[in-house]
């Protein structure tokens, strides 16, 4: 058995895309764990999956893309309403 590759380095965007064609509890469990430590609330995120995994895809390319850009940082690459969920959670609304 061949020893894993030690260069490799985990990237919460890769569960992500592993995640885009699965079903759609699958795809939740998979978001709490990249957005473990995001600037975004995962209910927020996890909340505008549809049953529909064909919706979702462009969603979860978008969210995949602000990962690989910066794993901690991911708000300010998310659609407006998320934005504005997060800012009125933020406020207390």
């Amino acid at each position: 058995m061949n020893e894993p590759d030690q260069g490799y380095i985990f990237n919460p965007a890769d569960l992500v895309e592993y995640a885009m064609d699965k079903p759609i509890g699958a795809a939740r469990a998979a978001l709490t764990v990249a957005l473990e430590k995001a600037d975004v609330y995962i209910d927020i995120v996890t909340d505008e999956l549809s049953e529909n995994m064909e919706l979702n895809q462009e969603f979860l390319k978008v969210l995949s893309g602000a990962l690989r850009k910066n794993s901690s940082k991911v708000l300010g690459d998310m659609p407006n309403r998320i934005k504005g969920c997060q800012f009125e959670r933020d406020l207390g609304l």
